[in-house]
Formats: C-alpha cells, structure tokens, sequence
C-alpha cells in the first residue's frame, strides 16, 4: 500500500504513485468493452429478494446490491447497483471500518426501495465481519459513541434479523474495498452474479457457527457506566384523594382510619364521634401529603439547609419549615396580621385535595367569585397559580353553571337556497299570523288576524284579513292568495310551540294544519310544506321582519281607531302597496337608476307611483312581450348585482371561529323565556341534527319521558365532564 503524504498542487508526484496513475490511466479504455444490461427481468408475477454485501479494507469500503429474480424453478441474480467510499485518513479500526461499510450498505438499501417500488422487508444484508456484525444484533445503547451513532442508523433502515454472515472469499464486495482492473472487472462472475450459492436454494446458503455469538472483540467498544444505587421512598397516603368529591368527606374518612391506626397501638380506644381535633389533625395530615408529593425536592433541601433549585417554582417565595410544613416566607414579618397571614401554608393549586379545599371554600361563601374566594383562601393557604385553580373549580361547580353557564353557540348558516336564486314570485313563501285585531260592527266589536305571506326571494308581502283562526278560514286565505300571485311549490311556517301560552288559538291553528283536509289540499297541489325548528323563531327571520313592520304601519296609521271590516281590509292592502314599494337596496343620494323594490317583480313598477299619461295603442303585442321580458331580465340582473350583494355585508358572521360544544348525552340546560333561569329544566341531548353546511344547529332532548326539537341557541351545555359535581334530568321515571 502506498504511503500518502501531504504535498503540494505543483509538486511532482513520486515514481511509486506516478506509475501507479499512468496505469489506472491506460487501463480505462477497457471499460468500453463492459456493457450493463438496462432490464433487470423483473416482471409483476416474479417472486424476488434483494442482497446487499459488505466489507471494507484498510484503504476503502463499500457494498454492492443484486437482486435475485425467482420465475417458476429458474433463478437468475443480477447485480443492481453499488457504492464505496475511500477509508479517511485519520486511522480507524478494521472493525469499525466494517460497520461504516454495514452503514454504506443500509443506506443503500433504503436509496433503492425510496426511489422504487422494490420492498425493503425483501432484503437480506451480508457482511463477513463478525464484531460488524455483533454490535449490530446488540443494543446501541452498549457500545460507544462511535458505534452507537452508526448501528443506530443501521437499526433506522433495516433489522437485526436481516443481517447474515458471510465467508470472506465469497463476498462480491471485497473487489470494493481492495480494488479491481477493469481487464479484470469484465470476467469477474461473482461481480456480475453474485456468489454460487446466492443462485441456489436458500438451504445452500452459509450457515452461522455457534462462535458467532460471543465476540470477545465487541467488548472493546462497550460502553463504561457506574452503577449507584439509588433508593427513593415515595410519600403514599393512607387513601387515594381523588376518589373523593367532597371536601368534608374526605376529612371525615382519612379521620376515622387515622383513629384506628392510633387504636391499633393504644390501649385506651376511642368509639365516638369525630372531634374537632381529629378532623383538624386529618385536614393537616392532607397537606403533609401535598406539600411532599409536589414539593419534595425542596422540602429536603430545606432540611439539608441547601439552597433550592435554581428551577423551583417557590423558590421565589422564600420558603422554609416550619413544624414540618412548608410557609411562605414574605416580608410581613412585623405586620400587625397573624402568623398564618404572615406565613401561610405553600399548596400547588393542581392537586385535587387543594381543588376540594377550594370547592369548599367556594360553596361555603354562597358560591361569590374568584376574588373573593381567593382573598378568604389566602389567610392560612399560599396556593400557586391560586386564581387560575379557583377558575377552573368555579367553571365545574354545577349551581355556578346552572346560573351562569351561557347558551350554545353557532356560526350563522349560509343562506338557503330558495333565498337567492332567482324565480317566479311566491313560488317559496312564508306564512305567519298577527293579531287580534279589533273590528266594529253595528251592535259589537268582533276580532279578526291578519295572514302575511311573504316571498322568500323578493320580499314582496300579501296581506289576507281572516275573521278567526280555524282550519276553513285558513283555506281560504290561502285560496285567496293562490288565486292572486301563483301556486307557490314550498310554503314555511312557523312550529305551534314558537307561540305564547296566551296565544292558544295560534296554536290550535297551527296544530289543525296537519289535519287531514290541508295535507289533502296541499298534495293535490303539490306544494311542500315545511315547518322550522320549534321555538327558533329566527329561522323564518325573512317573514318575521315584515310582520313587524306591518304592525308598526298599523300602530302609526290606525293608533286607536275602531274600523269595520272594509275599512280595515282597505288599509291593510295599502300598508301592503307600501312595503312592496319599499327599495330592496340602500339609495344613494347620486343615483339617477330607478331603486329596485319588490313591487317591480309583480307589476313592473312601483305601486306608488303617480300613473304617466295612457299609452298609444299597442298592436305588435310579440314585441311588447319581448319589452316586458328584457325588463324583468334587468330587475333581475339588478337583484343579483345590488341586492344579493348587499345581502353579504347585512348578515355578518357572528361567533366566528366558535361552536357549540354539545354531544350526544350530554345534559343540557333547556332555556325558557317566560320562566326564571333557576327553574329552567334539565334534559339530555338524544340527537344532534346538522344543518346543510355540515354545522351543528338543533337537537332532539329528552325532557320528562318525551322527545323534544330545540335550537342549539336555546340548549346550555353543563359540560358534566369537567369534572365537576354529578347533573341530573328529568325524566318520567
């Protein structure tokens, strides 16, 4: 081997290595007689496996790849691809060497099968060093750096059981690590075909001896390490705390076993009731038990009189000990307040025995806040992080939630599409009732309603003045109605519990609707009749907000005046002329364009305008009609451009980012409008029902034994999972 040596760019090369070159040199020419094959043979029917040699020498080390193709009882190896690397100069162990061509090798592997579809589970890795091989069936963790890092990297890409030995003179990969002429290269079989044996039945393959297993030379990497013995002794109460959910409870129970662990070694037992004393010896044997468990470290270096950990979380606090507990030190030394002020007691507001005190405390001062819960705490307890533990305990306390809690939440949902696309007017419709009103007769004063229909997409309203609110009268308002603006395909209404207790008869209106002669007129005519989510009267918003301009025209038009059937039919029709000549979109002050109203879409023109002069005669009626079509095409056009556009900065999205976090069975709080919250009834979430944007936004509750539909915005979640006190509902049970 020749002897490398630093020299210069400039500086001759010494004969030895100058021949060495001129010959490497004249030799490479023979590569053009070499010729590699681009198909390996593999076809998908062909069963194959994958093998990686390895070795190194003292001046290079590599592996080499083939892959070994099984089709029927033919079996072919080729070889697939290679690497190598030159030894670094600094020298290194032959062993270790080995192992960096085991790394060369794994690496390789994992090359291959990421750039293939070649499954790396099929391969099976050779080396004929056996220490290589050693360190890398042991546990990296034994060996030393050097070692551990690089079987560390073997173990990432392959197994310990995919790795075989074998003989030296039978590894193709030797011809890498010592060099090879390309003359010689060209009729090299084990080069091209792997060894003999690879091309035969795996039982031909080399087998390992039995003193392969212990390798004196792998203990020269083995790793040092000092065993001490350690002994730690952890603080265990007498009873798990946690099994406890109240405070007083759990002082009670840890009393009466520490009375009998002191009658076990007296003489003189004690039978009756707890005392003060002893309930106060328990509560105090509790804080023991969390200032060691949480405190532990520095409750020995305080005991050691070591300084803390520079890390500690109390360190801060000046503590010390005091009777075995540990105090707040502070600086209220001289303070005219007394000791346990001065100095009260350290606790970790985690603990779930500090979580009870804080409950007690909390339940104990009529369920007030966290101030003042926290100033009551803190003249005997010094609780870390103390307000952010009494947050979490109020927010679980059930009468806190049950008075506080706030009601489901919900992003607004997209808008349907019978809202905005466009369409004959009234084919989607609403309907809803108002009143009483009062009419006078000649000898009484009777009552009378009003039914509102309103179009989902103009907006435009038609008002029919009904004497009562029976089925038949309801028929025909609706007849009435059809018979003026078109069968509409979908009418909505509101659910018979959204109304009052006071107003009965709306709900015996709206319970005979689904009486047998109007599901009959409906199916008939083919309309769709759709009821929203009870007691959700927000839903059917867009019939809701012309009611209620409708009543405000009644208030300021009429105020106390008595009218008689025509008379009030008469301003009823004029309130509906006026709100549909109300302008669908805001009017700007220099905007010469005729403002769109609903009333365009069902005259073409505002029903309040003063009437132009009479036309002449129009004989070509074809082409009036096509006149009349390019004008509603242009309303249309100016609905989708202004009004469903303006439509996007009205309904801002509210609660974004936030949703209601209700599940199936949980129990809610169902909200009522007319009774006080704390005697709102409780019931348990059934189903949730998603509305068409995947958005949770009703369910089915469970309340007495009966099934009931509520909008998410009405239910308030208890969260019983957080572990606050146990929640119950009503059932009929």
């Amino acid at each position: 081997m020749a002897e490398w040596r630093p020299m210069q760019w400039d500086e001759i090369l010494p004969s030895n290595i100058a021949k060495q070159w001129n010959k490497w040199i004249s030799e490479l020419s023979s590569l053009n007689d070499i010729g590699i094959p681009r198909w390996i043979g593999l076809s998908p029917s062909s069963d194959y496996s994958l093998h990686i040699f390895c070795d190194s020498s003292e001046r290079a080390f590599g592996a080499v790849l083939y892959i070994r193709i099984q089709e029927g009882k033919t079996t072919k190896v080729q070889l697939l691809c290679s690497r190598n690397r030159l030894s670094p100069l600094k020298r290194i162990t032959l062993p270790r060497l080995e192992l960096m061509a085991c790394l060369i090798g794994a690496r390789l592997l994992n090359y291959i099968c990421s750039n293939t579809s070649l499954d790396r589970n099929a391969a099976t890795l050779w080396t004929d060093s056996t220490v290589a091989l050693s360190w890398i069936r042991g546990d990296p963790n034994r060996w030393k750096t050097f070692v551990c890092n690089r079987t560390t990297e073997i173990l990432h890409y392959t197994t310990p059981s995919q790795w075989r030995h074998c003989p030296g003179s039978q590894n193709p990969a030797d011809h890498i690590s010592r060099g090879i002429s390309p003359t010689e290269l060209s009729s090299l079989d084990i080069w091209w075909d792997g060894p003999d044996w690879l091309s035969q039945h795996p039982d031909n393959w080399p087998t390992e001896s039995d003193s392969l297993k212990e390798i004196p030379q792998c203990k020269s990497e083995a790793r040092k390490t000092k065993v001490q013995p350690l002994c730690t002794a952890t603080f265990q109460p007498v009873i798990n705390a946690s099994y406890f959910r109240s405070y007083t409870r759990l002082l009670r129970v840890t009393a009466w076993i520490l009375r009998f662990l002191k009658n076990c070694k007296s003489k003189h037992r004690l039978f009756q009731e707890l005392t003060s004393d002893e309930i106060e010896k328990a509560k105090d044997y509790w804080i023991l038990v969390v200032q060691k468990q949480c405190f532990s470290v520095e409750i020995k270096a305080l005991e050691k009189s070591m300084p803390l950990p520079a890390k500690s979380k109390i360190a801060r606090f000046n503590p010390f000990l005091q009777e075995n507990h540990l105090r707040l030190g502070g600086r209220l030394q001289f303070a005219q307040v007394t000791s346990e002020e001065k100095h009260p007691l350290l606790l970790d507001g985690s603990h779930h025995f500090v979580q009870l005190l804080i409950r007690h405390t909390h339940v104990r001062l009529h369920h007030l806040g966290v101030r003042i819960v926290l100033s009551e705490l803190r003249s005997n307890y010094w609780i870390l992080r103390g307000r952010e533990a009494i947050k979490r305990v109020i927010h679980g306390c059930l009468p806190c939630r049950l008075s506080k809690a706030p009601r489901g939440t919900q992003i607004e949902a997209p808008l349907p599409a019978d809202r905005v696309t466009p369409c004959i007017p009234f084919s989607t419709t609403g309907i809803d009732f108002a009143g009483p009103l009062y009419v006078r007769n000649s000898k009484s004063l009777d009552t009378a309603y009003i039914a509102l229909f309103t179009c989902s997409t103009t907006r435009a309203l038609h008002i029919e003045l009904v004497s009562d609110l029976t089925t038949d009268k309801f028929l025909m308002a609706l007849q009435r109605f059809v018979g003026r603006r078109g069968l509409p395909h979908t009418i909505y209404t509101d659910n018979a519990t959204t109304f009052h207790v006071a107003n009965r008869e709306l709900i015996s209106l709206w319970n005979s609707l689904a009486s047998t002669n109007v599901q009959h007129f409906y199916a008939i005519n083919g309309i769709k009749w759709k009821f929203i989510v009870p007691r959700a009267a927000w839903w059917g918003g867009w019939w809701e907000r012309l009611i209620g301009l409708t009543k405000q025209c009644l208030r300021k038009s009429l105020g106390r005046a008595l009218l008689d059937e025509e008379g009030l039919q008469t301003a009823l029709i004029g309130i509906e002329s006026a709100l549909n000549s109300r302008p669908l979109v805001y009017e700007q002050e220099n905007d010469s364009d005729e403002i769109l109203t609903p009333a365009h879409f069902l005259t073409g023109k505002k029903l309040t305008l003063v009437p132009s002069d009479p036309e002449q005669k129009i004989t070509n009626l074809s082409r009036n009609y096509r006149i009349q079509q390019d004008l509603l095409d242009t309303f249309w056009r100016k609905w989708s451009r202004e009004y469903l556009l303006q439509l996007s900065t009205f309904h801002q999205v509210r609660n974004s980012g936030k949703s209601s976090h209700v599940r199936e069975g949980d129990v809610v709080l169902v909200h009522e409008k007319v009774t006080p919250r704390h005697m709102w009834k409780r019931a348990r979430v059934d189903k949730l029902i998603k509305g068409r944007d995947g958005r949770v936004r009703s369910c089915v509750l469970r309340l007495g034994g009966k099934e009931l539909t509520h909008p998410i915005q009405l239910v308030i979640p208890l969260e019983v999972d957080q572990g606050g006190e146990d929640v119950r509902f009503e059932d009929s049970n």
